[in-house]
This record gives C-alpha cells, sequence and structure tokens, in this order.
C-alpha cells in the first residue's frame, strides 16, 4: 500500500484470500476494499498519524482482525503490517493468511466444553434442550436459532429462539414462531427425517414462503439443523444461522457429526437417568402386592382431589372399606392364598369404577376410594356394588362420609374410619354413612 492509501502490489494468494483479480485490485482504496467499515475510521486516523510522527502500534508485529471478502463476508486473519521508505516514497507491506480453519477448531471445542457443562448441570431432557441452543448459538458465532420440538400431529413445532444480542431479527423470529414443518420438509423436517445435521445455503430452500422472504430480508443466507437425539429417537432439532458477515460455506459434515454424538450421549444419559427416577418413583407410589397406590400415593392423591373440589366447588366422597374375617380366611387357607384374594379384590373392585375414582390400599385388608363430583347418595350405591363383588366367598365392610366444605384432609379421614368401625361394630357386611 502507498502512503495515500491506495493499494500497489496484490499477489496471487492475495485473490485468493479476498477475491479481487490484481487487475481490479491495484489502484483501489485499501481501507474499502478489505477492511469491514468498523475499522476504516480508526485505519485512517492511524495512517495519518503514522505519516506525521513515524510511529505505530501496528507496525511490526503479528495480530487477529476480521478482513473483508469481495463477496461482502467476513474472514478472520493474522495479519503483520512492515513500512519502508524508498526516497520520499512511504509504502506499507503487509504479510498475512486466512485463519478461518483454525478459528473454527479452536471455536468448536470451546463449544463443546460448554456443552459438556450445560449437559452435566441438566436434569432432564428437556431441561437440557433450550440451554443447548443458546450455548450452541454463542459457541458458534451464529447469530439466529431456533430449537423445533415434536409437537401433536407430528410436526414440528418451534419450541424457543435465540437472537444474538446485537441484531434485530424480530421479523424473522414472528415468521418463525408461526411455521409448522412435517418430516422432510425444509431443514428442519429433513434434519428430523434423517437424524442427521444438515447444512442449507439459502433460506430460499425453506417451503414455509413468509419465513422463506423473512429470512432473505433479515440476510441469513444459510443455516445448519442439528438433531437432538436421546435414546435413539430424535427429541427436537435445532437450526442455528450465521449472520451476513460469515463465509457463505457449509460448516464441515464431520464436525456437526461430532457435536451431534457428543449431546447424544448427554441427552441419552439424561433420558435413562429420568426413566430410571420415573420407575422408582412409580415404585414409592405403589403396593407390591397388589398393583394399586399405596398409602402414600393415597395421601397425595387425596390431597389432589380434595383441592380440585374446593377449586371446582364439587362434592367429594371417601370411604374406607375392609375385608370382613380377613384373619380367619389366612388362618384357614394359608397367607400365600390370602395375598391371592387381596389381588383378586383389587382387580375386581378397580373394573367396577370409574377412571377418576381412586382406589388404594390402605393396609392390610383395608382399603380406600374417593370419589369426585358424585353426591353421596350416588356413591352408597357404588360402595354397596363393590361390597357385593367382594372375592373368596367373603363380605366386607365400609365406612362412607362427604367432605364437609373447609374441613382438613384428616377430619374427613377420621370420620370414614369411625364410621367402618361402626359398621364392624353392627356385624359387618354393611356399609355405614357417617353423619
Amino acid at each position: 500500500m502507498a502512503a495515500g492509501g491506495f493499494i500497489n502490489g496484490w499477489n496471487r494468494q492475495a485473490e485468493v484470500t479476498f477475491g479481487w483479480s490484481r487487475e481490479e485490485a491495484v489502484g483501489r482504496v485499501l481501507s474499502d476494499t478489505i477492511l469491514p467499515s468498523r475499522y476504516r475510521e480508526s485505519h485512517l486516523r492511524g495512517l495519518a498519524r503514522f505519516l506525521d510522527t513515524g510511529e505505530s502500534p501496528m507496525l511490526d508485529r503479528r495480530f487477529e482482525i476480521e478482513a473483508l471478502h469481495r463477496d461482502g463476508y467476513e474472514l478472520p486473519i493474522e495479519l503483520a503490517i512492515s513500512a519502508l521508505k524508498v526516497g520520499d516514497a512511504q509504502t506499507f507491506h503487509a504479510f498475512l493468511h486466512d485463519i478461518s480453519e483454525r478459528r473454527r477448531d479452536a471455536r468448536l471445542l470451546a463449544t463443546r466444553q460448554a456443552i459438556a457443562t450445560v449437559l452435566a448441570e441438566a436434569e432432564t431432557v428437556e431441561d437440557a434442550m433450550p440451554r443447548l441452543l443458546c450455548t450452541l448459538c454463542e459457541g458458534m458465532g451464529w447469530e439466529f436459532g431456533v430449537l423445533w420440538t415434536v409437537g401433536e400431529g407430528s410436526v414440528l413445532r418451534c419450541g424457543e429462539t435465540w437472537t444474538a444480542s446485537e441484531v434485530d431479527l424480530t421479523g424473522f423470529a414472528d415468521a418463525t414462531r408461526d411455521s409448522l414443518f412435517e418430516p422432510g420438509a425444509g431443514l428442519p423436517g429433513r434434519v428430523w427425517a434423517s437424524e442427521r445435521p444438515a447444512f442449507t445455503p439459502t433460506t430460499g430452500d425453506d417451503p414455509n414462503l413468509p419465513r422463506a422472504l423473512s429470512g432473505a430480508e433479515a440476510g441469513l443466507t444459510a443455516a445448519v439443523g442439528l438433531p437432538l437425539l436421546a435414546g435413539g429417537s430424535v427429541r427436537g432439532v435445532i437450526e442455528c444461522f450465521p449472520g451476513q458477515r460469515h463465509r457463505p460455506a457449509p460448516e464441515p459434515m464431520e464436525m456437526l457429526e461430532t457435536l451431534v454424538f457428543q449431546i447424544e450421549r448427554f441427552l441419552t444419559v439424561l433420558s435413562d437417568r429420568a426413566q430410571r427416577v420415573g420407575h422408582l418413583q412409580q415404585l414409592s407410589l405403589t403396593d407390591d402386592l397388589t398393583s394399586l397406590p399405596n398409602r402414600r400415593a393415597w395421601n397425595e392423591g387425596l390431597r389432589r382431589e380434595l383441592a380440585r373440589a374446593q377449586r371446582q366447588q364439587e362434592p367429594l366422597c371417601l370411604a374406607l372399606i375392609d375385608l370382613d374375617a380377613f384373619k380367619a380366611f389366612n388362618d384357614a387357607h394359608g397367607h400365600p392364598a390370602g395375598d391371592a384374594l387381596l389381588c383378586e379384590a383389587a382387580r375386581t373392585w378397580k373394573g367396577l369404577l370409574r377412571g377418576a375414582d381412586l382406589l388404594a390400599r390402605y393396609g392390610g385388608e383395608e382399603f380406600g376410594l374417593a370419589f369426585s363430583g358424585s353426591p353421596i347418595a350416588d356413591v352408597v350405591t357404588v360402595i354397596d356394588r363393590i361390597r357385593a363383588a367382594t372375592p373368596g366367598g367373603l363380605t366386607s365392610s365400609a365406612g362412607l362420609t362427604a367432605w364437609r366444605r373447609g374441613e382438613p384432609i384428616e377430619a374427613l379421614v377420621d370420620r370414614a374410619d369411625r364410621a367402618l368401625y361402626e359398621a364392624k361394630r353392627r356385624g359387618r357386611n354393611q356399609t355405614v354413612t357417617a353423619p
């Protein structure tokens, strides 16, 4: 570059790096040719200061900076500038090379480390996915990201969006939230169907016209899609868009495959852990013998039913039912037969109830029932039908009561228990309704 800021030398590698031929570049203003606009003013001030004082902090040292390609995108370069004066002519020589691959590798490593941290801290797959979106986009330097989740009707729906703080993509974000993709449709649908990462060089490939137009207007010229796999199935798709300043070239598939594999391993662990925790929770709420809800589940279910009754101003009835002479049956036939009888009673009685009714093993040969939305007169009929279906030639007794508005659970259960005791005292094989 000459002292006036004009390019006076341009070799073959410069042509490859910046896209300008030697004939086109020589004679152009260097700052307008290869410097992003945000650097131009400081470049011109620094040049003027050097010509005036002979000093510049930018000379004879290596530094990294973004340069501008002829096609309008930016690329990172490592640069060293030296000044040479021959007679009265001051010239500047720049030795530089494209460090895009080095930057990309470093960015990938940092992103993978950040992803590992996010996934290690997540409790569930659902908790991890939105945080993955932010971590991926920030780490890879993308400007807009979408988390697509599998919704009703076997379509992908927008679950969450992420936008870099320095850009305004409101129109495209709104169009994205209104979009749906079937398997194979658009980049999200193709990634969903193939379960592999994919790259598209233009948002015009999007079959959703409003979204494609908004993307073109926003300058989003390319997109990357990554499947979120867990336990062998796609839980969602992350779609990311580099901005106008990025090189319009696909991210290497090997790099994307590495990210997908890393994410899948972590999400599968989270999914397996969630299933195990869910199974253990289910076991903790299930009676081992009858497979009915146990006493703990009964207490939790009763609290829910009471809250719903209060909220919806509906009646709630509670019954405790006990097998009569069960100890004598055990003594006569043995405990295995007694266990089988309890299981048969649980199956039979459950078959006589609505899906919304709660039946639980309260303890021993005693069972608890809760009925929401039914008046006590109707519930008496149901309880008598249940008692009539008691298996093994046995009878059963029941205590029934209706919830009084504002009454705590403990009082409700106590009245049902006292009504059951009264049914036993009166000779068993009957239902007593608490006053």
